[in-house]
């Protein structure tokens, strides 16, 4: 079975189907010449969860890893469990400022790999683990936390013991120019004011601010926060971008 009908067979059965027709056989058919304006005019400009749909599955079948310089965005494999929670998982400091507690065992990162593992089976799941080139083991994490409409809002954590070495930033900016280069023209991010490092990612990336807001971090961490906001649009990122 070919790349692109293996990825197929997964994902395309679980998109919207009368209107996935459409795309399945552009994929199938004239893949290697694909218009992405073209794709997005023959979907529709109301079907947005196809629209994404159609660029996660674009991602599966043709470029699973993402590299920088230094680094490797790839894909999470199940044996990714020990290293996530000895690296950063566990890590109090890592996670002071994210919507998820430290994890206490490793068998409580075994059980969200796995969920992330169930996740991939959705065309619209974009996660990368963070790996040094030529050493596979995640010292990090950066994905696509939601979608506010077609607009991609992405989150990330890093291994403390690699922080203030510019990793965060370059790995930001990889998956920046992913998501523009697949048909995005926006992506959004937040971080809460008083986390200096990730603000300061977000600045060097280019994001422009757009204000803060308080509220709940999460529905398990229930302390009130003041949330910065922003948001970067593609042309304002190919002006200003080197990985």
């Amino acid at each position: 079975m070919s790349k692109i009908k293996e990825v197929i067979s997964d994902k395309y059965f679980m998109l919207p189907w009368r209107t996935s027709i459409g795309m399945r056989n552009i994929i199938i058919h004239d893949y290697g010449s694909i218009d992405i304006e073209q794709v997005f005019s023959t979907i529709g400009n109301d079907l947005i969860e196809l629209k994404t749909a159609f660029l996660a599955i674009k991602n599966d079948i043709e470029n699973n890893n993402l590299k920088t310089v230094r680094l490797t965005l790839r894909k999470i494999k199940k044996s990714d469990a020990k290293h996530i929670f000895e690296n950063y998982a566990k890590d109090e400091e890592v996670v002071k400022f994210l919507t998820w507690n430290a994890h206490i065992t490793v068998k409580e990162t075994k059980k969200i790999v796995d969920f992330w593992l169930e996740e991939e089976k959705d065309p619209r799941a974009i996660r990368y683990v963070i790996t040094l080139n030529n050493f596979d083991e995640p010292i990090g994490m950066i994905d696509v936390v939601k979608f506010n409409g077609d607009i991609p809002e992405i989150g990330y954590c890093l291994s403390r013991k690699m922080w203030r070495q510019g990793y965060m930033t370059e790995a930001c900016k990889r998956l920046l120019k992913y998501l523009f280069d697949i048909g995005f023209k926006e992506v959004t991010i937040e971080a809460i004011e008083e986390n200096v490092g990730s603000n300061k990612v977000i600045e060097k990336c280019g994001f422009e601010y757009l204000g803060k807001e308080k509220r709940q971090l999460s529905k398990i961490k229930p302390q009130i926060v003041v949330v910065n906001r922003y948001k970067l649009l593609k042309k304002d990122f190919q002006k200003n971008s080197q990985i």
